[in-house]
């Protein structure tokens, strides 16, 4: 009799269970579409796709019901406080039930200027194609340039440049030529006999001898790096490297972030978060140290090097120091090649080829 009664009320149990979760997957089924906004901030447009204005711009966490779907299932028209506009569902979480959705079917306007590919593409050229609903072309490699046209999403456009860090690409359209944002498109065909302005195929400026020796150096840990004038973000770029350079370290900025380089351009600063560090960096001079600035020094750039009694290789051998030292040069000889520097060693000569000037080295007097 127990067992029965027991019997019963699990069976009862079990069919309130079921009925709850009926009930609320019937609830859940019958939420209408709406979208979560999924990042800091999202642009609300007044049509599908990247070149249409924007109208408002909503926070993370804010919720849009759906009013359509445009034909590429990226962009959503949605109700916004501002009114209508359409999204990038990319940003957003779907919620609610899509089933009953209508497609946009054109109802907005498509984006002024508007063009298409200049000519047909030869095989195996190099070009981009669109990924994105539409993409704006600029006279410039920077969105502070204006608008030249939009192409629309799936454009096969060739390329004849690429910019300054590999961010932005010249191609050829209908409405002429222009610039548009990489990451926008997909890659396609052989760049190899593509310009890449201001960037440098070969830096490789540290010799294998003084990295063999431990010198101080850092390895391009990405795609291109940004050298630039100064330790820091604000500082104008002089040259972009490619992933792989190998760059001899001359000091540092003394917050480990940025580190002063020598390139076969010349001396300027990198941010070491996009860089493998490589060899001895207790022997680089910091902010700090006297050995920066204008002082007059030299940077080891080979595996060791003798430090002489004398200007020229026939005095006797005083020391031999390791690569990536940094040496204070207190004159130079009258042929200019050699200088006089001062160590743990007392004073002495080094001969200029093997190392890197820093600092006033020209106000440097003649010793002899």
């Amino acid at each position: 009799m127990l067992r029965t009664k027991n019997n019963q009320r699990l069976a009862l149990c079990g069919l309130l269970l079921l009925m709850a979760a009926l009930l609320g997957q019937a609830a859940f089924a019958q939420a209408p579409a709406h979208l979560i906004v999924n990042t800091a901030f999202l642009n609300v447009r007044s049509g599908p796709g990247a070149g249409y204005d924007i109208i408002t711009v909503v926070p993370g966490g804010t919720t849009l019901p759906v009013i359509s779907r445009a034909e590429n299932l990226t962009w959503y028209e949605v109700e916004s406080s501002a009114g209508v506009g359409f999204v990038n569902s990319s940003y957003t979480i779907r919620r609610g039930d899509f089933s009953g959705i209508p497609w946009s079917g054109g109802a907005a306007s498509l984006p002024s200027g508007l063009t298409t590919a200049a000519a047909s593409v030869a095989p195996g050229a190099a070009t981009v194609v669109v990924n994105t609903a539409y993409l704006n072309v600029r006279e410039g490699p920077g969105v502070e340039y204006p608008v030249v046209g939009v192409v629309p999403g799936g454009t096969v456009l060739p390329v004849i440049e690429i910019s300054l860090g590999g961010h932005w690409y010249k191609v050829e359209t209908a409405a002429g030529a222009g610039w548009l944002r990489h990451r926008y498109t997909v890659t396609r065909g052989n760049y190899d006999d593509v310009p890449q302005t201001g960037i440098s195929p070969h830096i490789y400026s540290a010799s294998d001898s003084a990295i063999l020796g431990g010198a101080p150096h850092l390895v391009v840990n990405t795609a291109y790096l940004n050298i630039r004038s100064g330790p820091g973000v604000g500082n104008d770029i002089i040259l972009t490297v490619p992933g792989g350079s190998r760059l001899l370290v001359t000091g540092g900025a003394g917050n480990g972030n940025w580190y002063e380089i020598e390139t076969n351009a010349g001396p300027g600063w990198i941010n070491a978060s996009y860089a493998a560090a490589r060899g001895d960096f207790s022997r680089v001079p910091r902010a700090s140290s006297p050995l920066n600035g204008a002082t007059p020094r030299a940077i080891v750039n080979i595996a060791r090097l003798h430090i002489r009694s004398g200007p020229g290789t026939s005095h006797s051998s005083l020391a031999i120091v390791n690569g990536g030292t940094v040496l204070e040069l207190t004159g130079k000889a009258a042929d200019g090649v050699w200088h006089q520097a001062k160590g743990d060693f007392g004073t002495g000569w080094l001969h200029g080829d093997y190392v890197v000037t820093r600092g006033n080295v020209g106000g440097l007097g003649i010793v002899g």
